[in-house]
């Protein structure tokens, strides 16, 4: 019998300890979401000087990659094999959304080791999506070749889209 109680003690001490543990990895997941995503209202007065703030700092360097219609999806305007390696690497790919149907501008920072171990297809406004594999972009690449503009979309319903690597 006290075998029986010792084995029943172990069971719910390993349940609780589970419990704990999942409520801690939720309390954690849950602040390095609201660290790394924000959201914000905007109108499009203000979402349009907000996307020139972040543009301003990459000048009149082109995208590394182009929109160049709905149906063929992106096409790449440099080879990133051909650039040359950044003196401070990337740690953080960033992207700023803004959608005219909800009137605010969404940003996200990702970090380069969550790119690596995620999926290498990223979806942006809806059923629009890049997939690195398809294009040939290594996420090691992105990181060599240092703060980058990768894409500066605009789509015709009003949206836009910049993603950089910080």
């Amino acid at each position: 019998m006290a075998r029986a109680r010792t084995w029943i003690l172990i069971i719910f001490a390993s349940i609780g300890a589970i419990v704990i543990f999942l409520m801690v990895a939720a309390g954690v997941g849950t602040f390095w979401l609201m660290r790394h995503i924000s959201t914000q209202p905007a109108t499009a007065t203000s979402a349009v000087k907000t996307f020139d703030q972040e543009r301003a700092r990459f000048g009149t360097e082109p995208a590394l990659l182009n929109l160049d219609d709905l149906d063929n999806g992106f096409a790449i305007q440099k080879k990133i094999d051909s650039l040359p390696a950044s003196p401070t690497p990337a740690t953080e790919m960033g992207i700023l959304v803004w959608s005219p149907d909800n009137n605010r501008t969404v940003r996200i920072a990702l970090p380069f080791w969550l790119l690596r171990l995620g999926r290498k297809k990223i979806t942006i406004s809806g059923a629009d999506s890049f997939d690195f594999d398809r294009l040939k972009i290594d996420v090691g690449q992105l990181e060599r070749i240092g703060p980058r503009l990768i894409a500066d979309i605009e789509r015709p319903g009003g949206e836009r889209v910049l993603i950089w690597t910080k």
